[in-house]
């Protein structure tokens, strides 16, 4: 759509290629563009360090009139629906004009069934204590006893019945108890927890609509891989909606990822790679280190590769334009519980590459070894490499927001880290949330405006300062940024 702010004065910076911000939403009944609208409110309209000043513009919502960054709702064709729009912004400090588009999938997981969310609970119940993680075990007990009421509550009321040892008025409590219990599961039960139970496994109930899910968001990525107004996509997900990011990563790296890579025409590409290959881990997922020593440096070796792979040319048409993976409130790090049946199982998905780990495991049999392997020769003989398909991120970047809190009572049970998963190379960052309740289940304040928050540890950034640096608009590692108008 045509600009409507006027000019900058001269002298300002060069305008350069956009970058597209996709939001995964997670569970519940949601409503288009409602995720969408509150992120970039956080992320861009509240962030005066974004915008020149001929792109503040008086708050519509706030009688006092205060400035906010301007941004526009667009029609797009990208996302294949009318319910959902692209925002877009003004060029920014930077000369760069942002898109954000959220991926929506809640229509696809209405009509879960209770027989189906009851399948999947009695699945994780179903367990060797053994089995059971630590970050795991609260939400078991829970689940469990939960279970446990109920099925006492229906066995006592049978055998009264039975035995006609039930009075009417006692009859008519349980009735109504009984009718509150299936009204809670119908309204919180299924809405929210019926999503997880028909994505997080894959079975055979699951297979049809995992798969649906997983095509529209492969649509709208590869048609933003692939257009060339755009050099950059940061993936951010939240909640459930961090599993399908997870997963559109994994299987878009297997057809995006750099192959037919040879010594003189791709040396600066293989050199970026050579710099991951000093991080890469073991598969025996047991024998990975706590932590990297120096995982700044790894970042920003993850962010020279994807600007080498960024552009297309004619030896690889297939550009990877996915600098950045920010997961909020992530149930991934409760994987080995939710995905597989234990730890054991999970890492050999790792070693199977089944699942993919950050920094990327070597091919070769030991730490430092490489993510690349030969795939054959050139017509002029010459041997030809490509880097393996579970070393997506070998280009992307991780970063993961999480709000321990103290178990079921305060902060965000859901969420927690993901170096013992998934390996060293993520980032973890740990706030801390207050909203109108206090601590009380903060899963859904990572980007809420009302809420209070601060990262936890010595530095004291607020969450959404931790928030904004994570999706990082401004490109900090960018080489040669030209100055701020």
């Amino acid at each position: 759509m045509p600009d409507p702010i006027a000019s900058p004065p001269t002298g300002k910076a060069p305008r350069k290629l956009g970058q597209a911000v996709v939001i995964v939403h997670g569970m519940g009944e949601q409503r288009p563009m409602d995720t969408l609208r509150g992120f970039v409110q956080a992320v861009w309209s509240h962030d005066p360090d974004r915008a020149p000043f001929y792109a503040r513009v008086a708050d519509p919502a706030d009688p006092a009139g205060a400035k906010i960054n301007q941004s526009w709702i667009t029609p797009d064709s990208r996302t294949n629906s009318y319910e959902l729009r692209r925002i877009t912004t003004p060029y920014d400090v930077d000369g760069r004009r942002t898109d954000f588009y959220e991926l929506y999938w809640a229509d696809i997981t209405q009509g879960t069934t209770r027989g189906r969310l009851a399948a999947w609970v009695t699945n994780l119940l179903w367990r060797r204590p053994a089995d059971i993680p630590p970050d795991a075990r609260q939400l078991y007990i829970v689940t469990l006893l939960a279970v446990v009421v109920a099925l006492c509550a229906a066995l006592a009321l049978a055998t009264s019945v039975w035995q006609q040892h039930i009075s009417l008025a006692a009859g008519l409590l349980v009735t109504i108890l009984a009718s509150l219990i299936i009204w809670l599961v119908d309204r919180f039960g299924i809405p929210y927890f019926g999503d997880v139970a028909a994505y997080v496994r894959a079975e055979a109930a699951t297979v049809e609509k995992r798969a649906l899910i997983r095509d529209r968001g492969l649509r709208l990525l590869k048609r933003l891989m692939t257009d060339d107004a755009y050099d950059r996509i940061v993936l951010v997900s939240h909640s459930l909606g961090s599993m399908i990011a997870y997963d559109l990563l994994q299987i878009l790296w297997a057809d995006f990822r750099p192959r037919e890579l040879e010594a003189i025409r791709d040396r600066a590409k293989l050199k970026a790679i050579r710099a991951i290959d000093k991080a890469t881990l073991v598969a025996d997922g047991s024998a990975w280190p706590s932590k990297l020593d120096d995982l700044a440096g790894f970042r920003r070796d993850q962010w020279e590769l994807y600007r080498q792979l960024r552009t297309a040319d004619a030896d690889h048409p297939l550009p990877w334009k996915i600098s950045d993976f920010i997961t909020l409130g992530s149930p991934l790090t409760h994987s080995e519980f939710l995905v597989t049946n234990n730890l054991a199982q999970f890492r050999r998905g790792m070693a199977e590459r089944l699942f993919s780990a950050c920094p990327p495991i070597a091919e070769g049999p030991a730490a430092g070894g490489t993510v690349l392997y030969q795939e054959g020769r050139s017509p002029s003989g010459k041997p030809r490499r490509a880097v393996h398909h579970g070393a997506v991120f070998a280009a992307t970047r991780w970063t993961n927001i999480f709000d321990g809190g103290n178990g079921w009572l305060t902060g965000d049970p859901i969420s927690g880290p993901m170096a013992e998963k998934f390996g060293p190379g993520v980032e973890n960052i740990q706030v801390e949330l207050r909203g109108s309740l206090g601590r009380i289940f903060t899963h859904t304040l990572y980007w809420s405006l009302t809420a209070t928050g601060v990262e936890a540890g010595a530095r004291p950034r607020s969450h959404l300062a931790v928030l904004r640096d994570a999706v990082d608009l401004g490109r900090k590692l960018e080489p040669s940024k030209p100055p701020p108008a």
